[in-house]
């Protein structure tokens, strides 16, 4: 018998993870490793901006799982190197996000 979970909120505001006012959308090139497509074979490759410009994904250094698939509140954090800079990629519920004042964002919107 399958135990039926109600959805739940998202989990912004909590454990670090950035307020949905506080994020800035990016698209991710990303591969998935070992040929099922689960959360956790993504490994993230290259982040884009809006306005072009994109910044190559060099290492993974930790990868941390926040809420639950289940319960409809899952948030994943990839702590990267970008620029030779440790960064914190976020996705929840299908969208990429890094933090608006993170050293990534920062740059994006003094040109937006």
């Amino acid at each position: 018998m399958a135990v039926a979970y109600q959805q739940r909120a998202s989990l912004a505001g909590t454990c670090g993870i950035p307020r949905e006012s506080e994020r800035v959308p990016v698209r991710v090139d990303y591969s998935i490793e070992g040929g099922l497509v689960t959360e956790r074979r993504v490994r993230p490759r290259r982040i884009h901006w809006s306005d072009g410009r994109s910044w190559v994904v060099t290492s993974i250094y930790d990868r941390r799982e926040f809420g639950r698939r289940s319960f409809g509140n899952l948030c994943i954090c990839w702590v990267v190197c970008v620029a030779g800079q440790r960064r914190e990629l976020w996705w929840e519920h299908g969208d990429w996000f890094v933090a608006k004042y993170s050293g990534l964002a920062r740059g994006a919107l003094a040109q937006g």
